[in-house]
C-alpha cells in the first residue's frame, strides 16, 4: 500500500515535468538528487488534490459502482483496504491523463494572461521572463521581442548584422538543433586575422530595398519568388526572411548592440593600420670635408 502512495506522486510529476514547457526546461539544468526532487515536488502539489478527487469520485460512486466489491472479491485487497486501494488504483491509471492535461492548461493560461498570440511566442516569453538564462541568451530574446539590431562575431571571424527571427529551445544543452537560432541580416562581413577590425562586404538591407522597388513597379521579380510572401505591401522582415541565415550559440564569440550613427562614429575615429613595410632611408650624402 506504501508504494501505491508513492507511484501516483512520481508518476504525475514525471508527465507534468515533460509536457509542461517550464518544467522541462527548467530540469534539463537540474542534476541527479535536484532533479528527482524537483518531480517529487510536483508530483506532490499536483496529485493531492487528484487522490481527493478521485476519493470524492469513489465514495459518491459507491466504490465505482462495485469494483471496490470485486477487487476484495478477488484477493486484491482486504476488505477494510479496498476503498483506499481502489481509489489509489484509479488516480495511478488516470494519473497520466490528468497530469498531461494539467501540464498544457498551464502553458495555455499562461499565453492568454500575456496577450500571446501563438505558442512559440508564449515560449519564448518563459524563456525570457521565467527562466535563467546566459547573457547570450538573453540579448538573442531582447533582439527576437524588440526587434533590436545586434553585431554578431562568429568563431571563424565572420560578422552579421541582424535581428533574431527564430530561436532554440533550452531543453537540450548537448543538441546543436537546440541550440539554433537564425537571423535576418542586415549587413554581413568578416574581422581581420591580425587587428581583428570589422569589414562588412554584403549589404543585405540594399537587395531588402532593391526587391521592394521591383516588386512595387513590377508583377514580380522573375525568379520564382514572386509567389512566397513578397509583394507590394511586404514588411522588410517578411523580405527579409528569403534571407534567414541560422547560426549555434555556441559559436558566438561577442554580441553587441548596434546602432548605425554609433558604428559611423567609430569608423571615423579609427586607427589606421600602420605600414608593415618599413620605407628604407635614403643614403645622406656627407658635405665634403675641407683639405
Amino acid at each position: 500500500m506504501g508504494f501505491l502512495l508513492v507511484l501516483p506522486i512520481l508518476i504525475c510529476g514525471f508527465i507534468y515535468c515533460k509536457y509542461n514547457f517550464y518544467d522541462k526546461t527548467l530540469i534539463a539544468k537540474y542534476e541527479g538528487q535536484s532533479l528527482y526532487l524537483h518531480i517529487a515536488m510536483r508530483g506532490i502539489v499536483l496529485t493531492l488534490p487528484w487522490v481527493v478527487v478521485i476519493f470524492l469520485l469513489e465514495w459518491a460512486s459507491g466504490g465505482f459502482w462495485g469494483l471496490s466489491d470485486l477487487l476484495a472479491e478477488r484477493g486484491f485487497a482486504k476488505d477494510t483496504e479496498q476503498h483506499m486501494f481502489t481509489t489509489l488504483i484509479m488516480a495511478i491509471v488516470f494519473g497520466p491523463l490528468y497530469a498531461y492535461l494539467a501540464a498544457k492548461l498551464s502553458f495555455k493560461i499562461t499565453r492568454y494572461r500575456h496577450g500571446l498570440k501563438t505558442d512559440y511566442l508564449t515560449r519564448s516569453f518563459i524563456l525570457k521572463t521565467m527562466l535563467p538564462t546566459s547573457t547570450h541568451q538573453a540579448l538573442l530574446l531582447d533582439s527576437l521581442f524588440n526587434k533590436r539590431l545586434y553585431l554578431f562575431s562568429m568563431e571563424d571571424r565572420k560578422v552579421y548584422i541582424g535581428w533574431v527571427e527564430n530561436f532554440g529551445n533550452l531543453q537540450d544543452h548537448d543538441s546543436n538543433i537546440d541550440e539554433g537560432f537564425s537571423i535576418i541580416p542586415i549587413y554581413s562581413g568578416f574581422r581581420d586575422k591580425d587587428r581583428l577590425t570589422v569589414s562588412f562586404t554584403t549589404p543585405y538591407e540594399k537587395v531588402y530595398e532593391a526587391i521592394k522597388a521591383e516588386q512595387a513597379n513590377g508583377p514580380g521579380i522573375g525568379n520564382g519568388l514572386e509567389d512566397r510572401c513578397i509583394g507590394k505591401d511586404s514588411r522588410p522582415d517578411e523580405i527579409g526572411s528569403l534571407f534567414t541565415i541560422s547560426l549555434l550559440q555556441k559559436h558566438i564569440v561577442s554580441m553587441t548592440f548596434f546602432d548605425g550613427a554609433v558604428w559611423e562614429q567609430f569608423k571615423k575615429n579609427e586607427i589606421p593600420a600602420k605600414d608593415a613595410t618599413p620605407a628604407v632611408d635614403a643614403p645622406v650624402e656627407q658635405a665634403p670635408t675641407g683639405q
